[in-house]
């Protein structure tokens, strides 16, 4: 009697758990199979979740799920309305779970918050764990508690785990009968696997004995990918040679999907071998689009052909879905159309980008530019007035009778650059204000002369991370790079900033001398690979997210590896002046945290981390060398111009919390500049650091920057040097930057791969 009561009270605990933690999501990772967990992707606090669809996910005591809703306002509403590529397919608006022994229960409820079939037509669903806790079976039935066929023709799946990160997956019908994962996907003994974190890799089609065979259409795996929020972003199929193949129910070779930072799916495509789309054979369009409103209600959706027209499937060429204004959780109405919509409008933005300005106007900037480059204290150091002369009279005779923006600053730029000065420049602001869709999908590495693609472009899933890009928009990487440099302005034309510099803001540079355009063309070769592919992107709105990928890092920021008892302290740029919220102080006393932090944690080695930062403020860099010398060195020259500054000629070392008696490194690469790379000079020259990396792009004397009038007509900006800068060490050569003790370069293998290769010198020290 005393068990049986035990049991009792066991299983009224299993079934009437309350929920000792709640999440909230945009979303639910999509799920190939119902072995993988349900779980959200795209985070909300309580409080964002109560104007938005969200998913709320509840947990017990024992952090095992049980209960899903999908609401608004607390009240439950359509799975449907969060668009494609959801992990909602064996779902309902609300999914309820208890654990009773080994099994997992799970039942569905409607908006109206009544018993209900889920997504897949099955009343109840029926998981069974092992005694290790792992899923190895699934049985489905209807409101009857009688087995059931889901609309796949499956009752029952059974998972074999082959190892900590793979499962065999088979399946049978209410007759016992072996079918395939779905009717029309005819794969049928599926090894899942997985990563670490638990995330799908691929789904592979096996026989009895684990050996890859193909299905009947050729494929015999599917492969994956998903981004840092749990997006299947793209997909790609391979034969039993693990060569790509063009396969499956789609008949295609794979497909992408791109993501607004809610997690909707834009849109969703299909794609042959290149990477291009390729229509497929189900739906007979090669992708569709979709817009969402605010609070993530799906509104319209439409389908297009490989020439990105809109396309007809059954009749119909958009849907959009209308929802009450004051009360968006109610759908009023589903509007179909059989036409083709209105033809579009001429982009307003690119219209205005293209603005002709008449030769007049033109020439007076031209003149108001020469005369503001007179104002530089050294305007033919790096280039003889005769040179210099014969530029100007070269890039005169190239204006028109009327040019845009882009054709002037063509003119202009190298004009600029010419004098060597990396703080002489101009600038077209107007890109900083350009959105998103326009810019080119790519970030990009220079090596060797050699443009690559450091971003996976989601729109063409075969221009993977280390794509050559070979052209673009007809035009050769070589010779881009080339117009480039010539329109970048750097300290005594160091080859060494003009890598980092593009290697950084390469989008800046590219748009600025070749505009922006309603659609890119780029030829490139994949990684690892010899064929040539040319696609095309055409600029979307809204923007998916592998378009914002650009440099976007704390400015300040410390990891400390306990285990090699190694600080990392990574500085963005010095740009900290006396004014604003992250002033001079803020630096100063945030440094001064991470070197209470280094000597309370008793660190042995110290790096800070100098990579693409072009300098700032002096005094920020006067702070940092206090802590690492044991006597008072000599910084600034001792001259007439820091006098009148009232500047200290020395720096004088910290008394407390000094690092002087430990390993300092200092890590760099070519796009430092400016003060970074005086505050390198004097390092080197008095040995209190180590200098690992590459050449900085900036020497130990420089001319600090100060804006200028924009000109007139076109509103470029300009930036003038002013009086030279030097700091107190030997006299270098001005056409050099400080060379490294030790030179370290990244190279693109480094970062395909993840590596730092200037860390993991400094691990192994």
């Amino acid at each position: 009697m005393k068990y049986f009561l035990l049991a009792i009270v066991f299983l009224s605990c299993s079934l009437f758990t309350e929920a000792q933690t709640i999440k909230y999501f945009k979303h639910l990772v999509f799920r190939e199979t119902p072995y993988s967990k349900t779980e959200g992707r795209i985070t909300l606090s309580e409080d964002k979740s109560k104007n938005t669809n969200h998913f709320k996910l509840s947990y017990d005591t024992s952090n095992r799920l049980i209960l899903i809703e999908y609401l608004y306002k607390n009240n439950l509403i359509d799975l449907n309305r969060s668009g494609i590529l959801d992990g909602k397919r064996a779902l309902a608006s609300k999914t309820k779970i208890k654990y009773i022994g080994n099994e997992e229960v799970r039942t569905f409820f409607s908006v109206e918050d009544e018993s209900t079939i889920n997504g897949m037509g099955v009343f109840k669903e029926v998981y069974s764990y092992n005694k290790k806790g792992k899923r190895i079976g699934l049985k489905f039935y209807n409101k009857n508690d009688e087995p059931i066929n889901n609309s796949w023709n499956i009752f029952e799946y059974t998972w074999k785990h082959i190892n900590n990160n793979s499962v065999l997956e088979t399946r049978k019908d209410v007759n016992g009968v072996n079918v395939t994962m779905r009717p029309y996907y005819k794969f049928h003994n599926v090894l899942y696997k997985y990563n670490d974190n638990g995330t799908l890799l691929s789904m592979n089609n096996v026989d009895s004995k684990m050996k890859l065979v193909n299905d009947d259409t050729g494929i015999a795996i599917d492969k994956a990918i998903f981004d840092k929020d749990n997006n299947l972003v793209s997909f790609k199929f391979f034969n039993a040679e693990n060569k790509p193949a063009v396969g499956s129910f789609l008949g295609t070779a794979g497909g992408f999907a791109t993501y607004d930072d809610n997690g909707n799916c834009l849109k969703y495509a299909t794609v042959g071998l290149d990477g291009n789309y390729k229509v497929d054979k189900r739906s007979n369009d090669a992708y569709s689009k979709y817009k969402f409103d605010s609070i993530g209600n799906l509104i319209e959706r439409s389908n297009y052909d490989i020439d990105n027209k809109i396309h007809k499937r059954r009749g119909i060429t958009s849907v959009k879905y209308i929802y009450d204004k004051d009360n968006p959780e109610q759908l009023l109405k589903t509007e179909l159309y059989h036409t083709l919509p209105n033809k579009m409008v001429n982009d307003s933005i690119l219209k205005n980008l293209n603005n002709q300005i008449g030769k007049d106007k033109l020439t007076e900037d031209f003149n108001q530019l020469l005369e503001t480059l007179k104002e530089h204290p050294s305007q033919f150091e790096f280039i003889d007035k005769v040179s210099y002369e014969k530029l100007v009279k070269v890039q005169r005779n190239k204006l028109k009778d009327s040019m845009n923006v882009m054709e002037f600053y063509q003119v202009t730029s190298p004009i600029v650059a010419s004098l060597g000065c990396l703080h002489t420049r101009i600038v077209d602001t107007r890109f900083f204000r350009t959105p998103y869709k326009y810019w080119l999908p790519l970030i990009v590495w220079f090596e060797n002369d050699k443009m690559y693609a450091t971003n996976n472009c989601v729109e063409n899933i075969e221009m993977n991370v280390g794509s050559e890009i070979l052209e673009i928009n007809g035009i050769s990487s070589s010779e881009i790079l080339k117009i480039l440099k010539s329109t970048i302005s750097a300290d005594a034309f160091n080859q060494s900033f003009y890598r980092g510099d593009l290697n950084v803001n390469f989008l800046y540079y590219y748009h600025s001398y070749f505009g922006f355009e309603p659609e890119y063309k780029i030829k490139f070769k994949p990684y690892n690979s010899e064929k040539i592919i040319t696609t095309s992107f055409l600029i979307d709105e809204p923007a998916p997210n592998y378009k914002v990928e650009i440099n976007n890092k704390p400015r300040l920021g410390i990891e400390v590896n306990k285990e090699n008892k190694t600080a990392i302290i990574k500085i963005k740029n010095f740009s900290y002046f006396p004014r604003g919220r992250q002033n001079i102080d803020f630096f100063k006393e945030t440094i001064d945290t991470y070197m209470k932090k280094i000597k309370d944690e008793n660190i042995s080695k110290v790096a800070f981390d100098l990579r693409g930062n072009r300098g700032g403020n002096p005094e920020c860099t006067k702070h940092i060398i206090s802590y690492i010398i044991d006597k008072e060195i000599n910084f600034h020259e001792d001259n007439d111009l820091n006098k009148r500054r009232n500047r200290p000629i020395t720096v004088k070392p910290k008394t407390t919390n000094s690092l002087n008696d430990i390993k300092v490194y200092m890590l760099t690469d070519g796009r430092c500049a400016s003060a970074t790379t005086q505050m390198l000079a004097v390092i080197k020259h008095n040995q209190i650091a180590t200098i690992i990396g590459e050449e900085t792009g900036g020497t130990y004397s420089t001319h600090p920057g100060r804006v200028t009038t924009a000109l007139k007509n076109t509103k470029l900006g300009l930036q003038i040097g002013t009086e030279r800068e030097s700091v107190s060490v030997p006299k270098l050569p001005l056409t050099k930057g400080i060379i490294p003790d030790i030179n370290i370069e990244l190279k693109l293998f480094d970062i395909i791969n993840g590596n730092d290769p200037l860390l993991n010198y400094i691990w192994k020290e």
